[in-house]
């Protein structure tokens, strides 16, 4: 535990507060895009984890095969949210309800800007801690480390990249509903309620959840490793009274009486 305070505070809190000071920067050059803050947030869980990486005591094929599916995971959605969202102009009505009031004080909106940056970067820091164990996880396949853990961390490490994948279909599903929103396909009104989305309003938070709850199953080895569920924990905890709430309210201006039915019919998150 020692090591892990030393690694986590000394190497990997201040390397994801510099990355997102790095983006900050970005944010300012590139025209004060809010959805930048979502970039940086992807991309500094594989900032965490490359640092947990290097940090790692042990040296097997598993741990390049973890970095690869952080990185892949990490790389999709910041390079997902990059297009569609910071490349694309697109204004997310979420940070303009949290930046609303500082509008009239540019000092102020900007202070408030690096803040949500920060903060972001103190929640990363969190989720990202089950990368810390993972990375001490000797997952070689020998017979002597065949147990009952041995067998979840596998099975769990097998379910990532399912997860991924359909994550990323949510997102493309979602992305071609607003298109052909934009382009007077569909009415405007309407609410996405066909392939992943049928069933859950939110598959792809669903889907983010799953994989982290997995890279958390496949740290676990010992009575300690079982901190690796912070990280998932506090992700479930942010999405639940953080993001799906500012996402939520928004929708309900919209549709009022059309998305309460929507929401009685409709799981949050299970596409199931």
């Amino acid at each position: 535990m020692i090591h892990f305070v030393e690694v986590a505070l000394i190497w990997a809190l201040p390397a994801i507060l510099i990355n997102k000071l790095i983006f900050y920067l970005v944010y300012k050059i590139g025209g004060n895009h809010e959805c930048i803050v979502d970039v940086a947030y992807s991309i500094s869980h594989l900032v965490a984890g490359i640092v947990y990486f290097i940090f790692s005591t042990i040296s097997t094929p598993a741990k390049i095969i973890n970095i690869l599916l952080v990185a892949i995971w990490s790389l999709r959605l910041g390079g997902f949210l990059c297009v569609t969202r910071v490349l694309a102009g697109f204004k997310d009505e979420r940070y303009d309800n949290i930046f609303r009031e500082y509008n009239a004080d540019k000092f102020k909106k900007e202070v408030m800007v690096l803040v949500q940056f920060m903060f972001q970067g103190l929640i990363v820091f969190v989720t990202s801690i089950p990368l810390y164990f993972l990375f001490l996880n000797d997952l070689t396949w020998k017979p002597e480390n065949f147990t009952g853990l041995n067998v979840l961390n596998y099975i769990a490490l097998s379910i990532i990249p399912f997860s991924i994948c359909l994550e990323a279909i949510a997102d493309i599903q979602l992305e071609k509903f607003k298109k052909q929103k934009q382009q007077g396909l569909i009415p405007r009104e309407d609410l996405l309620e066909s392939g992943l989305w049928r069933k859950s309003r939110h598959p792809n938070l669903f889907f983010d959840l799953v994989t982290w709850f997995c890279f958390a199953l496949a740290a676990i080895n010992d009575a300690i490793s079982l901190c690796a569920l912070i990280g998932p924990i506090a992700l479930f905890c942010v999405m639940e009274f953080l993001t799906t709430p500012l996402t939520e309210v928004h929708m309900k201006k919209k549709r009022a009486d059309t998305y309460a039915q929507y929401v009685a019919r409709t799981n949050k998150y299970l596409v199931m």
